[in-house]
């Protein structure tokens, strides 16, 4: 056994090595989108930093997980890596949790209703969003 365990190794430490590689340049890919979506924000609205930015990413990556997730689990042969790519690196760069918390701190300290309104508007919103991209993709799936 110890031997089938030690021919194995290189094989695990390639696979997480390829995983890592898959994840990377998907997180790269949903960088690039976020900063993409945070300069149109800004070039739009003006101003250095939007919060509608953070809200658009918030919704769209929502929406692409819900989407992506669906079409992932509705089976394709590369299943695996797609989801590494789209949804744990694309995705995971792409959304905005981390900026999401920091702008529902200033504006607790500023309002509670802004504060409620913000919070729970991205979170229903959220939801909805998830909810439409998997009907999409079910609706794609079972079409193709």
């Amino acid at each position: 056994m110890d031997t089938l365990k030690k021919r194995n190794q290189p094989y695990r430490r390639m696979s997480l090595l390829w995983d890592s590689l898959v994840v990377g340049a998907g997180g790269l890919f949903g960088a690039l989108m976020r900063h993409s979506t945070n300069q149109l924000a800004s070039h739009l609205i003006g101003g250095h930093y939007s919060m509608a930015a953070t809200f658009f990413e918030n919704m769209a990556g929502s929406f692409l997980i819900g989407f992506f997730y669906t079409l992932l689990r509705a089976g394709t042969g590369k299943s695996h890596y797609l989801s590494l790519f789209l949804l744990t690196g694309a995705a995971g760069s792409y959304t905005t949790y981390s900026a999401f918390m920091t702008d529902a701190l200033l504006l607790a300290r500023e309002s509670v209703l802004l504060f409620l309104v913000f919070t729970g508007g991205q979170i229903a919103l959220g939801l909805g969003t998830v909810w439409l991209g998997s009907r999409i993709a079910q609706t794609w799936v079972s079409r193709v």
